[in-house]
């Protein structure tokens, strides 16, 4: 359940609400939402973020063919946009055909709803291979909406394409480098009809999407190998191989493990103490089917 210091996020119908930024410090109402006609809470567990934004539940309503998406935080954050501050804040990602195999690499979600620093309102963002790119904001319905305790977006369930009472896959993210995310790995299923299931999932036939990137470290010392691992289905091994020009020096494994796309991973090596100079490193995945990614490769520089 969400924390019980949630006070409530504006949902907006259409447009920004003049001055709606300048509330943060004041508890903002639910517009629509509290006459949904089916609403679920999805919780998420506090204290897990370190440094950022700690997301406390996602909620998900449906009403009259609108979709809202409210995402709660433990603490008090300063809306984007507010004084000149973008802050930080989170995006909605939704797997409309609920098939990790299929849109984006990001849990195989379709579109997804964030905040446009320019227009100062929702973005639209649909799949474009594994990642996403800007779609056009349709014309009404569309809105997003700030409080001291969370963001909100709201939208036509049409504009994703959705038939009346379809369900979806729905996960939050906090824009942050060291993320949070609702749930931890993989996506919440939301059922507009209550007791329906979403379909069962087909062999896996799609390869992780992976991409090595630059990294640093000193000799004696452990250094810290980035990569950023994505599955539809959450799940990796990766290998990472590590040279000097041509000559291999280190295999690191690691074994089948939950991995969010929303996240870095990273993985350490002990460097070698007479070790300097320009490296490189691969980094290869495979999920839980045995589909392998391309190879990926960056530098690392030893100091």
């Amino acid at each position: 359940m969400p924390s019980p210091r949630t006070r409530g996020i504006a949902v907006l119908i259409g447009r920004r609400v003049p001055g709606l930024l300048a509330c943060a410090a004041a508890a903002l109402v639910i517009v629509g939402v509290a006459g949904a006609d089916y609403s679920v809470t999805f919780p998420d567990r506090v204290g897990d973020a370190g440094s950022s934004l700690d997301i406390t539940g996602l909620r998900v309503s449906e009403a009259e063919g609108y979709l809202f998406f409210t995402v709660t935080f433990a603490d008090n954050f300063l809306c984007r946009g507010e004084t000149g501050d973008l802050g930080s804040g989170s995006v909605v990602a939704i797997d409309t055909d609920q098939n990790p195999d299929t849109g984006s690499a990001f849990y195989g979600t379709e579109f997804e709803l964030s905040f446009d620093n320019s227009a100062q309102d929702a973005e639209l963002l649909r799949a474009h291979g594994w990642d996403f790119k800007a779609a056009p904001l349709p014309a009404n319905g569309t809105g997003w909406g700030c409080g001291p305790t969370g963001e909100a977006y709201q939208l036509r369930a049409s504009d994703l394409g959705l038939a009346p009472n379809a369900g979806f896959n729905v996960v939050a993210a906090v824009l942050s480098p060291h993320t949070d995310t609702a749930p931890d790995i993989r996506t919440f299923n939301f059922q507009p009809v209550p007791g329906r299931l979403p379909p069962p999932l087909g062999q896996d036939a799609r390869a992780p999407h992976v991409l090595a990137l630059p990294s640093s470290g000193t000799h004696g010392k452990v250094a810290e190998l980035d990569y950023w691992a994505l599955d539809g289905r959450g799940k990796t091994a990766d290998t990472i191989r590590i040279y000097r020009r041509q000559r291999l020096l280190k295999t690191i494994r690691r074994a089948l493990h939950d991995s969010n796309p929303f996240d870095l991973s990273h993985l350490a090596w002990r460097v070698p103490r007479n070790l300097r100079g320009r490296l490189r490193f691969s980094a290869r995945s495979a999920d839980a089917a045995g589909n392998r990614s391309s190879l990926s490769w960056t530098e690392l520089t030893i100091r």
